[in-house]
């Protein structure tokens, strides 16, 4: 993540779990569709994901850091801002996509 941001391009981290129905269902009305992921790909943002499901240590206090407790949590990061945008645990294809859209020009 750190190596995308100091090259300019900005990152997105999904924090989900297997368990988690909110996550599957954000990935499926939101995340997956056609719509979203051209606007990533338009905005070239890095994707990661932060699986959570056996409670990883590192992903816990990743989430504690930005004041969440659990997932799903969304972080948009921008090179040159120190603190992400979070999004809404509820996710449409319209949240993520404004998201984008307000990341900085030299961003994209």
């Amino acid at each position: 993540m750190t190596r995308s941001l100091a090259a300019g391009q900005p990152v997105f981290v999904d924090f989900t779990a297997s368990w988690c129905l909110s996550c599957q269902v954000n990935e499926r009305i939101a995340l997956n569709r056609p719509e979203v992921k051209q606007a990533f790909q338009s905005a070239n943002v890095a994707l990661l994901r932060a699986d959570w499901t056996r409670h990883d240590e590192a992903i816990t206090q990743a989430l504690t850091a930005l004041g969440r407790s659990g997932v799903p949590a969304y972080a948009l990061y921008a090179p040159g801002q120190i603190q992400p945008q979070m999004l809404p645990e509820v996710l449409t294809p319209g949240i993520v996509t404004d998201a984008l859209g307000k990341l900085p020009k030299t961003a994209r």
